[in-house]
């Protein structure tokens, strides 16, 4: 692949994702969204987003190599999809790997939606690959499970537009606001700055054990993660799996604040006094952090003082009434049209 590819220049290097510039990409994009959708829907009806993932993670991986040197036959169709395109028009080495990690932050961004074929049959529906009879069956699954997740009609309505698979290279607003293969931005997602680079896309496809052991190894890096899957214990109660977590988490990386918070957050209804005792471990651990502004701190102080307050003289209703209004706005916000939720996110984070 790499003989198709041009040099970096250092103006290419300072490119950190290819988001909001899309349709400068789109005729790479679109040729690695149709391989995997006509893939799944003339050659395996089992692979799976996980199977996608590799493949693609493959391919970036070992860029340098001969194209004979993928033999699985995903991996194949996609490669070949793109000599065509990357012969009439090259990109450089660098540019390439952003296309392809565009497309995995795609498929994260589908990862919401349930079952370990997410993506891979929201774009063959999206493509126009289905027979009615299956299109019909696919609506009629994706509504059921879209209604649960609090997705409004007009945003199920969104998702489910879809094109003739001959249209699909010449729909020129694809990856436009408002577009068919239109996503999130990585700070609409979580509520903090991140690039498709950085995000670790095969997070929500994993299970618990999985998720658990990786937060373990990485949550300082992926707060947000960390808070989503605390609060995804909550949700379910599994407050035993909660408390093991923070304890291993904790032995590993002492004070590490945001913790701290998150737990007081998912015990604020539960046990407001064990809620209490986390935030005020909160505001010892900033207060050992002296890499964090004064400004920080106080304000940060300030807050928590308030909350710890509400928590001694009111019921813990009316803030678990706002956590849960903050997890259901993340919820939505994967599916939605760009849209800043910010203000429905935990702010200090």
């Amino acid at each position: 692949m790499s003989e198709l590819l041009m040099p970096d220049t250092p103006m290419i290097k300072e490119i950190k994702s290819i988001y909001e510039n899309e349709y400068e990409y789109s005729e790479y994009l679109s040729e690695i969204e149709f391989s995997i959708a006509e893939y799944y829907y003339k050659e395996n009806r089992k692979v799976t987003d996980k199977d996608v993932i590799k493949a693609l993670k493959n391919i970036k991986q070992n860029r340098d190599k001969p194209i004979s040197f993928f033999e699985k036959a995903l991996e194949k169709e996609i490669v070949k999809s793109l000599v065509e395109p990357l012969e009439e028009s090259p990109l450089t080495d660098y540019e390439f790997t952003l296309v392809l990690a565009y497309v995995l932050w795609v498929i994260d961004n589908r990862s919401w939606l349930e079952g370990k074929q997410a993506y891979v049959k929201w774009v063959t529906y999206v493509l126009g690959f289905f027979s009615e009879e299956e299109e019909k069956k696919y609506e009629r699954q994706f509504k059921k499970f879209a209604s649960k997740m609090g997705v409004s009609g007009a945003q199920v309505d969104m998702l489910l537009m879809k094109k003739d698979a001959e249209d699909f290279f010449d729909e020129e607003d694809l990856f436009e606001e408002g577009g068919l293969l239109e996503v999130l931005g990585p700070d609409e997602i979580f509520g903090v700055d991140s690039t498709a680079e950085n995000l670790e896309t095969g997070f929500f496809l994993m299970d618990d054990n999985e998720k658990f052991d990786y937060l373990l190894e990485n949550g300082p890096d992926y707060v947000e993660l960390v808070q989503s899957y605390l609060l995804d214990l909550m949700e379910i109660e599994n407050f035993e799996k909660i408390q093991d977590f923070y304890k291993k988490f904790n032995q590993k990386y002492k004070d590490f604040y945001p913790l701290y918070f998150v737990m007081g957050i998912v015990y604020i209804e539960r046990d407001p006094a064990l809620a209490k005792s986390y935030f005020e471990e909160t505001l010892k651990a900033v207060e050992k952090q002296d890499e964090l502004p004064k400004s920080y701190k106080y304000e940060l102080k300030q807050n928590l003082d308030s909350l710890i307050k509400y928590l001694i003289e009111e019921p813990a209703e009316k803030p678990e009434e706002k956590v849960r209004s903050s997890k259901k706005g993340k919820r939505k916000g994967v599916s939605a049209k760009k849209a800043s939720n910010k203000d429905d996110e935990i702010e200090w984070i």
